[in-house]
Parts: C-alpha cells; sequence; structure tokens
C-alpha cells in the first residue's frame, strides 16, 4: 500500500514538473488568453531567442516591433499575460511582430550583449526592414535602454523603455555589482522614449525611497504616465497596456 501512494505521490510530482516546464514551440495569436484565470503562461513558456508572432494579417513588413518582457521572480504565476492584450494591439499595425526571450536571471551587462548579437542577427535575416520599435518592460525595459546607448548598426531605432528601473535595483547591484547612476547618452540611430509610472502607484517601485526611474537622457524623451486609467489605478503591468494603446499608427522615425 505505501508502495503504491509512492509511486503515486512520484507520478504526480513528474507531472507538475513537466507541466511547469512545457516550451511552446508556436506563438500564435489565436491561442491567447485574455482572462487571467484561464492564462497558461503561453506568451513566456518558450526557449530563449525570437518567436514571430502569427494569426493575424501582415500587410507591411518593412517595419517590425520587438518586445522584451521584464523579470518574473521564482513563484509568479501568470508570467506574462500582462502582454496579452498588449500584443493583440500591437497587431493593429499589420507589420511582423517579435517577442524576444532571454534569461531574466543575467545581469544586465550580459543580457543586452546578447540582445545586441540577436537584434544584430535579426536584422541580416529581415533585409526587408528599413525600421523596428523596441518595446521593453521593467527589466526588459532597462536592457533596451542599455541598447540604446550601444546600437551601432544602420537600421533605425524607435526604442521605449516602461516601468524600468533605469538606475538599477537591489538585486542588480546586489549580484552583479550594477548600478547606473549617470544617466544614459542615446546613440544618433535610436529615438528614445522612457515612459515613468507615478512612483506611488507602482507595486515594483513605491516601497523603495527613491524612484529608480529617475534618470537624465541626452537625446531621448521623457514621458509621464497618469496616475489611474478611468478607474484603474496605472501601475507596473497595466503601464505595458497604456503605452501600446497609446502608441501612433505612424512609423516612428
Amino acid at each position: 500500500m505505501f508502495s503504491n501512494k509512492l509511486t503515486g505521490l512520484m507520478l504526480c510530482v513528474v507531472v507538475l514538473l513537466t507541466c511547469s516546464d512545457t516550451k511552446h514551440t508556436d506563438f500564435t495569436l489565436e491561442k491567447f488568453q485574455y482572462n487571467k484565470t484561464d492564462y497558461d503562461e503561453y506568451i513566456i513558456a518558450r526557449s530563449d531567442g525570437y518567436h514571430q508572432l502569427t494569426g493575424y494579417d501582415v500587410s507591411d513588413s518593412s517595419f517590425g516591433i520587438v518586445v522584451v518582457p521584464g523579470f518574473y521572480p521564482r513563484g509568479w504565476t501568470k508570467k506574462g499575460f500582462e502582454w496579452a492584450e498588449p500584443l493583440r494591439e500591437l497587431t493593429r499595425f499589420q507589420v511582423p511582430v517579435w517577442l524576444y526571450r532571454y534569461n531574466w536571471n543575467q545581469c544586465p551587462e550580459q543580457a543586452v550583449k546578447e540582445f545586441h548579437i540577436a537584434m544584430v542577427n535579426l536584422e541580416i535575416e529581415n533585409p526587408q526592414l528599413d525600421s523596428l520599435w523596441v518595446i521593453g518592460h521593467s527589466y526588459g525595459g532597462l536592457i533596451v535602454a542599455l541598447l540604446a546607448e550601444k546600437w551601432d548598426q544602420e537600421l533605425p531605432l524607435a526604442i521605449h523603455a516602461i516601468a524600468s528601473a533605469m538606475t538599477g535595483s537591489s538585486r542588480s547591484e546586489k549580484l552583479c555589482g550594477f548600478s547606473k547612476q549617470s544617466g544614459y547618452v542615446i546613440t544618433n540611430n535610436v529615438h528614445f522614449t522612457q515612459w515613468r509610472t507615478v512612483h506611488a502607484q507602482d507595486g515594483a517601485f513605491r516601497r523603495m525611497e527613491v524612484d529608480p526611474q529617475i534618470t537624465t537622457i541626452d537625446r531621448g524623451t521623457i514621458q509621464q504616465l497618469p496616475e489611474n486609467w478611468g478607474e484603474l489605478r496605472l501601475g507596473h503591468n497595466l503601464s505595458v497596456k497604456w503605452v501600446c494603446n497609446n502608441l501612433q499608427s505612424n512609423k516612428p522615425l
């Protein structure tokens, strides 16, 4: 009897581990869930690298959009759900959309180094592109902001950093020795916009005495988000949807 119970318990553990380690190979709008209860981490449960979104009409391949999610702590559930509606919103431009999945446990310098290489490869593999939007949120926003200082290719980029700890975080400083207090100098071939949430409204930052979003940006633009969106608090994750809903339909550069 004990042996049967133990076998059953081990089988349950294996099933749970298998499910949690599932990596989707397709990336289609048709499988998106917009109800948080039903969401199964489809957007984020995939291998590192680029994943091109399918399931919608593309009419212009000369312009594309790359999105870079943030950091998800161990045990965080519903990873990537904050991108479900924003990604659907971005498809209205009818251009190619890619999600860049990366190892968010990497230090910022290594993460942006690998992202820079991946962006160059994306440019080589898609010679029809004449410009790209790059949209990063939270830790992903820090990575795209660091890219905005390093981008040395001919392809013009419009980079958007949303609700991002631009000066670094206690985690990045403790684990990586990373702190960026000197501000940002954006390269000439990048149109850079930082989208700041209201410090007291952002659940990721409001317990910090100093808002890590505050920094100086040379050759960039700073946009302050409102405190609320209708009756909703415009906090850390909702900021992604607000920005994507408010991006203009014209090509960025």
